[in-house]
Protein backbone atom coordinates (compact mmCIF):
# COMPACT_ATOMS: atom_id res chain seq x y z
CA UNK A 1 0.00 0.00 0.00
CA UNK A 2 1.70 3.21 -1.10
CA UNK A 3 1.32 5.95 2.03
CA UNK A 4 1.37 9.60 1.02
CA UNK A 5 4.15 11.56 2.77
CA UNK A 6 3.73 15.33 2.29
CA UNK A 7 7.53 16.36 1.24
CA UNK A 8 6.55 20.21 1.19
CA UNK A 9 10.16 21.94 2.12
CA UNK A 10 9.35 25.88 2.65
CA UNK A 11 11.78 27.53 1.32
CA UNK A 12 12.58 30.92 3.75
CA UNK A 13 14.10 33.68 2.32
CA UNK A 14 14.08 37.83 3.84
CA UNK A 15 12.21 40.58 2.33
CA UNK A 16 13.70 43.79 3.13
CA UNK A 17 11.13 45.96 3.66
CA UNK A 18 11.27 49.79 3.14
CA UNK A 19 11.53 51.75 5.89
CA UNK A 20 10.26 55.06 5.07
CA UNK A 21 6.78 54.00 4.58
CA UNK A 22 4.37 53.76 7.24
CA UNK A 23 0.95 53.72 5.50
CA UNK A 24 -2.03 51.17 6.89
CA UNK A 25 -3.79 49.62 3.44
CA UNK A 26 -1.16 48.87 0.92
CA UNK A 27 -3.29 50.97 -1.66
CA UNK A 28 -2.89 53.88 0.52
CA UNK A 29 0.69 53.18 0.36
CA UNK A 30 1.35 52.57 -2.99
CA UNK A 31 -0.22 55.84 -3.79
CA UNK A 32 2.05 57.72 -1.55
CA UNK A 33 4.89 55.55 -3.29
CA UNK A 34 3.64 56.82 -6.50
CA UNK A 35 2.90 60.57 -5.45
CA UNK A 36 6.83 60.42 -4.61
CA UNK A 37 7.90 59.03 -7.47
CA UNK A 38 5.90 61.48 -9.35
CA UNK A 39 7.77 64.16 -7.31
CA UNK A 40 10.77 63.31 -7.52
CA UNK A 41 11.27 60.76 -10.74
CA UNK A 42 15.61 60.55 -10.37
CA UNK A 43 15.33 59.57 -6.30
CA UNK A 44 16.22 55.63 -6.50
CA UNK A 45 15.02 55.73 -2.88
CA UNK A 46 10.88 56.37 -4.00
CA UNK A 47 11.35 53.71 -6.72
CA UNK A 48 12.65 51.24 -3.86
CA UNK A 49 9.86 51.86 -1.77
CA UNK A 50 6.78 51.90 -4.49
CA UNK A 51 8.72 48.27 -5.13
CA UNK A 52 8.51 47.60 -1.50
CA UNK A 53 4.80 48.55 -1.60
CA UNK A 54 3.82 46.81 -5.08
CA UNK A 55 5.82 43.77 -3.58
CA UNK A 56 3.71 44.00 0.13
CA UNK A 57 0.63 43.66 -2.28
CA UNK A 58 1.19 40.84 -4.27
CA UNK A 59 2.32 42.94 -7.58
CA UNK A 60 5.64 41.35 -8.34
CA UNK A 61 5.68 42.06 -11.81
CA UNK A 62 4.92 45.67 -10.80
CA UNK A 63 7.54 45.74 -7.90
CA UNK A 64 10.14 44.31 -10.66
CA UNK A 65 9.92 47.30 -12.67
CA UNK A 66 9.85 49.63 -9.92
CA UNK A 67 13.15 47.93 -8.60
CA UNK A 68 14.75 47.77 -11.71
CA UNK A 69 14.15 51.91 -11.99
CA UNK A 70 15.65 52.35 -8.94
CA UNK A 71 19.08 50.21 -9.85
CA UNK A 72 18.93 52.16 -13.04
CA UNK A 73 19.34 55.07 -11.22
CA UNK A 74 21.54 53.41 -8.33
CA UNK A 75 23.33 50.59 -9.85
CA UNK A 76 25.23 49.73 -6.68
CA UNK A 77 21.89 49.53 -4.44
CA UNK A 78 22.41 46.33 -2.95
CA UNK A 79 19.19 46.53 -1.44
CA UNK A 80 17.44 47.07 -4.40
CA UNK A 81 19.18 44.21 -6.48
CA UNK A 82 18.33 42.05 -3.24
CA UNK A 83 14.45 42.78 -3.23
CA UNK A 84 14.52 42.51 -7.24
CA UNK A 85 15.83 38.75 -6.55
CA UNK A 86 13.06 38.55 -4.02
CA UNK A 87 10.47 39.69 -6.44
CA UNK A 88 11.61 37.34 -9.08
CA UNK A 89 11.83 34.47 -6.77
CA UNK A 90 8.07 34.53 -5.73
CA UNK A 91 7.29 35.45 -9.28
CA UNK A 92 9.08 31.88 -10.40
CA UNK A 93 11.66 33.39 -12.22
CA UNK A 94 14.52 32.03 -10.48
CA UNK A 95 17.18 32.15 -13.12
CA UNK A 96 16.80 36.01 -13.12
CA UNK A 97 16.35 35.91 -9.19
CA UNK A 98 20.08 34.29 -9.12
CA UNK A 99 21.77 37.05 -11.35
CA UNK A 100 20.01 39.58 -8.95
CA UNK A 101 21.16 38.04 -5.77
CA UNK A 102 24.44 37.72 -6.92
CA UNK A 103 24.44 41.38 -8.35
CA UNK A 104 23.64 42.42 -4.27
CA UNK A 105 26.72 39.97 -3.34
CA UNK A 106 29.35 41.55 -5.87
CA UNK A 107 28.03 44.92 -3.82
CA UNK A 108 27.62 43.40 -0.38
CA UNK A 109 30.12 40.27 -0.09
CA UNK A 110 29.21 40.03 3.29
CA UNK A 111 25.33 39.79 3.42
CA UNK A 112 24.04 36.51 4.52
CA UNK A 113 20.55 37.26 3.54
CA UNK A 114 21.55 37.51 0.23
CA UNK A 115 23.73 34.59 0.21
CA UNK A 116 20.46 32.66 1.70
CA UNK A 117 18.54 33.56 -1.14
CA UNK A 118 21.24 32.63 -3.69
CA UNK A 119 20.99 29.32 -2.26
CA UNK A 120 17.13 29.13 -2.33
CA UNK A 121 16.74 30.40 -5.82
CA UNK A 122 19.58 27.88 -6.84
CA UNK A 123 17.29 24.83 -5.59
CA UNK A 124 14.24 25.72 -6.87
CA UNK A 125 16.30 26.15 -10.26
CA UNK A 126 17.36 22.06 -8.99
CA UNK A 127 21.22 23.39 -8.84
CA UNK A 128 21.49 21.94 -5.23
CA UNK A 129 25.67 21.41 -5.36
CA UNK A 130 25.14 25.48 -6.00
CA UNK A 131 22.58 25.73 -3.16
CA UNK A 132 24.45 23.89 -0.58
CA UNK A 133 27.78 26.25 -1.41
CA UNK A 134 25.22 29.34 -1.34
CA UNK A 135 23.62 28.51 2.10
CA UNK A 136 27.41 27.17 3.37
CA UNK A 137 28.38 31.10 2.82
CA UNK A 138 25.45 32.75 4.24
CA UNK A 139 26.36 30.31 7.55
CA UNK A 140 29.92 31.06 7.01
CA UNK A 141 28.70 34.73 7.25
CA UNK A 142 26.21 34.69 9.98
CA UNK A 143 26.13 31.27 11.86
CA UNK A 144 23.64 32.40 14.23
CA UNK A 145 21.32 32.86 10.75
CA UNK A 146 18.16 29.90 11.16
CA UNK A 147 16.87 30.50 7.37
CA UNK A 148 20.30 29.75 6.26
CA UNK A 149 20.50 26.32 7.90
CA UNK A 150 17.59 25.44 7.12
CA UNK A 151 17.53 26.11 3.47
CA UNK A 152 21.11 24.41 3.34
CA UNK A 153 19.17 21.10 4.65
CA UNK A 154 16.66 21.46 2.35
CA UNK A 155 19.37 21.35 -0.57
CA UNK A 156 21.07 18.45 1.26
CA UNK A 157 17.74 16.52 1.76
CA UNK A 158 16.99 17.22 -2.29
CA UNK A 159 20.62 15.84 -2.79
CA UNK A 160 19.67 12.60 -0.75
CA UNK A 161 22.02 13.71 1.74
CA UNK A 162 20.05 13.37 4.52
CA UNK A 163 22.50 12.78 7.31
CA UNK A 164 23.77 16.77 6.50
CA UNK A 165 20.19 17.67 6.24
CA UNK A 166 19.31 16.46 9.54
CA UNK A 167 22.56 18.16 11.37
CA UNK A 168 21.44 21.52 9.21
CA UNK A 169 17.92 21.28 10.35
CA UNK A 170 18.45 20.58 14.02
CA UNK A 171 20.91 23.74 13.81
CA UNK A 172 17.93 25.32 12.94
CA UNK A 173 16.27 24.72 15.77
CA UNK A 174 19.11 24.94 17.96
CA UNK A 175 19.05 28.72 17.27
CA UNK A 176 15.44 29.41 16.85
CA UNK A 177 13.55 25.97 18.97
CA UNK A 178 10.48 27.65 17.82
CA UNK A 179 11.03 27.97 14.19
CA UNK A 180 8.24 24.94 13.06
CA UNK A 181 9.20 25.06 9.74
CA UNK A 182 13.06 23.63 10.66
CA UNK A 183 11.30 20.78 13.18
CA UNK A 184 8.33 19.67 10.42
CA UNK A 185 11.59 19.27 7.72
CA UNK A 186 13.45 17.71 10.57
CA UNK A 187 10.51 15.29 10.36
CA UNK A 188 10.72 14.60 6.62
CA UNK A 189 14.60 13.76 7.16
CA UNK A 190 14.25 11.77 10.13
CA UNK A 191 11.48 9.57 8.10
CA UNK A 192 13.64 9.41 5.06
CA UNK A 193 16.39 7.99 7.15
CA UNK A 194 14.22 5.41 8.72
CA UNK A 195 14.30 7.32 12.20
CA UNK A 196 10.90 7.09 12.76
CA UNK A 197 10.84 7.88 16.65
CA UNK A 198 12.55 10.50 15.70
CA UNK A 199 10.62 11.75 13.38
CA UNK A 200 7.59 11.61 15.78
CA UNK A 201 9.56 13.48 17.99
CA UNK A 202 9.93 16.52 15.32
CA UNK A 203 6.42 16.52 13.90
CA UNK A 204 5.34 17.03 17.72
CA UNK A 205 7.85 20.06 18.13
CA UNK A 206 6.40 21.29 14.91
CA UNK A 207 2.58 21.21 15.69
CA UNK A 208 3.46 22.24 19.41
CA UNK A 209 4.46 25.52 18.02
CA UNK A 210 1.47 25.40 14.82
CA UNK A 211 -1.09 23.49 15.83
CA UNK A 212 -3.12 24.18 12.59
CA UNK A 213 -0.55 22.32 10.10
CA UNK A 214 -2.38 19.70 8.66
CA UNK A 215 0.71 18.84 7.11
CA UNK A 216 2.67 18.02 10.19
CA UNK A 217 -0.24 16.12 11.58
CA UNK A 218 -0.67 13.89 8.09
CA UNK A 219 3.36 13.38 8.41
CA UNK A 220 2.68 11.97 11.96
CA UNK A 221 0.15 9.73 11.27
CA UNK A 222 3.10 7.78 9.00
CA UNK A 223 5.60 7.59 11.35
CA UNK A 224 3.26 6.45 14.07
CA UNK A 225 2.12 3.51 11.16
CA UNK A 226 5.78 2.47 10.59
CA UNK A 227 5.91 1.73 14.38
CA UNK A 228 2.80 0.09 14.49
CA UNK A 229 1.31 2.74 16.62
CA UNK A 230 -2.23 2.47 14.80
CA UNK A 231 -4.42 4.37 17.20
CA UNK A 232 -2.21 7.14 17.24
CA UNK A 233 -1.67 6.86 13.50
CA UNK A 234 -5.42 7.10 12.81
CA UNK A 235 -6.11 10.28 15.44
CA UNK A 236 -3.28 12.21 13.78
CA UNK A 237 -5.11 11.28 9.77
CA UNK A 238 -8.09 12.76 11.53
CA UNK A 239 -6.95 15.61 13.50
CA UNK A 240 -5.56 16.76 9.92
CA UNK A 241 -8.54 16.16 8.49
CA UNK A 242 -10.21 18.65 10.99
CA UNK A 243 -7.93 21.02 10.15
CA UNK A 244 -8.60 20.58 6.33
CA UNK A 245 -11.68 18.33 5.55
CA UNK A 246 -10.32 18.32 1.97
CA UNK A 247 -6.85 16.89 2.63
CA UNK A 248 -7.26 13.91 -0.40
CA UNK A 249 -3.60 12.60 1.05
CA UNK A 250 -4.81 12.39 4.42
CA UNK A 251 -8.22 10.76 3.44
CA UNK A 252 -6.46 8.70 1.62
CA UNK A 253 -4.16 7.38 4.45
CA UNK A 254 -6.59 7.18 6.87
CA UNK A 255 -8.68 4.78 4.43
CA UNK A 256 -5.27 2.57 3.99
CA UNK A 257 -4.81 2.76 7.95
CA UNK A 258 -8.20 1.59 8.25
CA UNK A 259 -7.11 -1.34 5.88
CA UNK A 260 -4.53 -2.43 8.12
CA UNK A 261 -7.00 -3.43 10.71
CA UNK A 262 -8.82 -5.09 8.25
CA UNK A 263 -11.75 -2.43 8.93
CA UNK A 264 -13.25 -2.00 5.17
CA UNK A 265 -16.31 0.04 6.23
CA UNK A 266 -13.77 2.53 7.97
CA UNK A 267 -12.44 2.75 4.63
CA UNK A 268 -14.66 2.40 2.10
CA UNK A 269 -16.17 5.83 4.15
CA UNK A 270 -12.64 7.36 3.18
CA UNK A 271 -13.22 6.44 -0.31
CA UNK A 272 -16.78 7.67 -0.98
CA UNK A 273 -14.87 11.49 0.50
CA UNK A 274 -12.04 10.82 -1.84
CA UNK A 275 -14.32 10.59 -5.60
CA UNK A 276 -15.77 13.95 -4.42
CA UNK A 277 -12.19 15.22 -3.80
CA UNK A 278 -9.49 13.50 -6.08
CA UNK A 279 -10.75 10.82 -8.42
CA UNK A 280 -7.21 8.82 -8.72
CA UNK A 281 -6.72 9.12 -4.92
CA UNK A 282 -10.12 7.23 -4.78
CA UNK A 283 -9.56 4.92 -7.23
CA UNK A 284 -6.71 3.82 -5.84
CA UNK A 285 -7.97 3.39 -2.34
CA UNK A 286 -11.00 1.29 -4.04
CA UNK A 287 -8.34 -1.39 -5.87
CA UNK A 288 -6.84 -1.35 -2.62
CA UNK A 289 -9.61 -2.35 -0.32
CA UNK A 290 -11.00 -4.75 -3.19
CA UNK A 291 -7.16 -6.50 -3.09
CA UNK A 292 -7.99 -7.49 0.77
Amino acid sequence: MRKYLLHVLIISFIFLLAPTVHVASYAGEIETCKEEVWKNPDDAMAHYNLGCAYHESGKYQEAIESYKQAIRIDPDDAKGHYNLGNAYFESGKYKEAIESFKQAIRICPDDADAHCNLGAAYRESGKYKEAIESCKQAVRVNPFLANAHLNLGAAYYDSGEYKEAIGSYKQATRIDPDFAKAHYNLGLAYYDSYMYQEAIESYKQAIRIDPDEALAHNNLGLAYGELGKHKKEIESFKQAIRIDPDFADAHYNLGDAYLDLNRKSYALDQYKVLKELDSELANELFDEIYDE
